[in-house]
C-alpha cells in the first residue's frame, strides 16, 4: 500500500509539474515571396481564442548582416479606413535587430499583445531603416489556421505624424506571428515572461 501511494503521489507531482509549465508558442506564417517593399505594412488579426501575440518575424529589405530599427503598433478594430489616421494607435513596442535579408525572417522580438476571442486587432510593422518586403495583392488576402486569421491590407511610406506617408493598396504582410493561446497575460505582475509592452516596462 505505501508503494502505490508512493507511485500515486510522484504520478501527482509529475503531472501538476507539466501543467505548470509555460505555454509553448505557435505561429502562423504568410508568404516571404515579396515583389516590392516600403517603410511599413498593415494588416489584420482575428483571433478565434483568446491568445498573446509573442513576437513576429518579417521579411526586411535591409542587407543581410545590416540593423534595423522596427516598431510595432496596434489599435483595437481594423487597420481598414485607418490607414491614415495616427488616432487609437499604440505603439506595442520598438526592436534594434539584424537583418536577415529578404526572402528571409528577421525576428522582431516585440510581444505582450492581449487579444479576446473574435475581435479584430489592426498592426503596423515600421522599419526606420532600409524598410519593410511584401507582396502586392489584388484584394485584401487573409492567410489563417485554427487559431488566428491575418488579412493583409496595406503598405506604407515613412511619415511623420504617424501614418501620413503614402498608403500602397494591397500588400501581403511577408513574415510570421508568434503567439500563446490560452488565457492572455501582458506585464510581468500577471505572469507574462515575453517581451513586455512599453507600458508594463
Amino acid at each position: 500500500m505505501k508503494f502505490l501511494s508512493l507511485c500515486r503521489a510522484i504520478a501527482l507531482t509529475a503531472l501538476l509539474s507539466i501543467a505548470a509549465l509555460p505555454a509553448m508558442a505557435q505561429s502562423l506564417t504568410t508568404t516571404y515571396a515579396d515583389n516590392n517593399g516600403q517603410s511599413g505594412v498593415l494588416f489584420d488579426l482575428t483571433p478565434t481564442v483568446d491568445m498573446t501575440i509573442e513576437s513576429f518575424d518579417a521579411n526586411l529589405r535591409a542587407e543581410s548582416g545590416s540593423t534595423d530599427t522596427v516598431e510595432v503598433y496596434w489599435r483595437a478594430g481594423t487597420v481598414d479606413g485607418n490607414q491614415t489616421n495616427s488616432s487609437g494607435w499604440t505603439l506595442l513596442g520598438s526592436a534594434s535587430v539584424v537583418s536577415q535579408g529578404r526572402h528571409n525572417a528577421t525576428p522582431i522580438t516585440i510581444g505582450g499583445l492581449a487579444m479576446t476571442a473574435g475581435q479584430t486587432y489592426g498592426i503596423y510593422l515600421r522599419s526606420l531603416g532600409g524598410g519593410i518586403a511584401y507582396t502586392n495583392a489584388e484584394a485584401p488576402t487573409v492567410y489563417s489556421n485554427a487559431d488566428l486569421s491575418l488579412t493583409g491590407y496595406y503598405g506604407k511610406g515613412n511619415g511623420d505624424p504617424l501614418l501620413s506617408g503614402s498608403t500602397f493598396t494591397y500588400r501581403i504582410f511577408n513574415g510570421t506571428v508568434y503567439y500563446t493561446a490560452g488565457p492572455t497575460t501582458t506585464c510581468a505582475s500577471e505572469g507574462y515572461t515575453g517581451t513586455k509592452l512599453e507600458w508594463c516596462k
